[in-house]
C-alpha cells in the first residue's frame, strides 16, 4: 500500500482575516465607497444606499468609526457628517479593484 503524500498545513493569514472581519460585514464596503467622493450626513448616506435599514446603517457606521476608517464630525450649527480619514482612504484602491472585478466577472 502506497504511503499518503504529506501536505504542508494550511494557515489563514491573520492580517487578511482582520481585514475581512471589517470589510466582510455587509454594507461596510458600500459605505466606505459612498464616502469616497465627499463627507456626508447620516440622512444622505441612508438615501444614497437606499436599501439599508436605519439601525443597520447606524451599527455599521459605529463599527467603521471604531476601526478608524470613518470619522464622525459634529460642527455646530450644522448636522454631523461622516468622513473618510486617511486610514479609510487607504482602502479605496482595493474597493476599486473589487468593483472592477464585479463589473467584469463572468456569470
Amino acid at each position: 500500500m502506497a504511503a499518503r503524500p504529506v501536505h504542508a498545513s494550511l494557515t489563514v493569514d491573520a492580517d487578511l482575516a482582520a481585514a475581512f472581519e471589517i470589510l466582510g460585514q455587509k454594507w461596510n464596503g458600500i459605505i466606505l465607497h459612498t464616502l469616497a467622493t465627499r463627507p456626508a450626513r447620516y440622512s444622505e448616506l441612508h438615501t444614497a444606499i437606499g436599501s439599508i435599514s436605519t439601525k443597520m446603517l447606524a451599527d455599521r457606521l459605529r463599527e467603521l468609526i471604531e476601526a478608524g476608517l470613518v470619522t464622525h464630525d459634529r460642527l455646530p450649527p450644522g448636522p454631523a457628517t461622516y468622513t473618510l480619514p486617511a486610514n479609510g482612504r487607504t482602502l479605496l484602491p482595493a474597493l476599486e479593484h473589487l468593483r472592477s472585478w464585479a463589473r467584469n466577472r463572468t456569470t
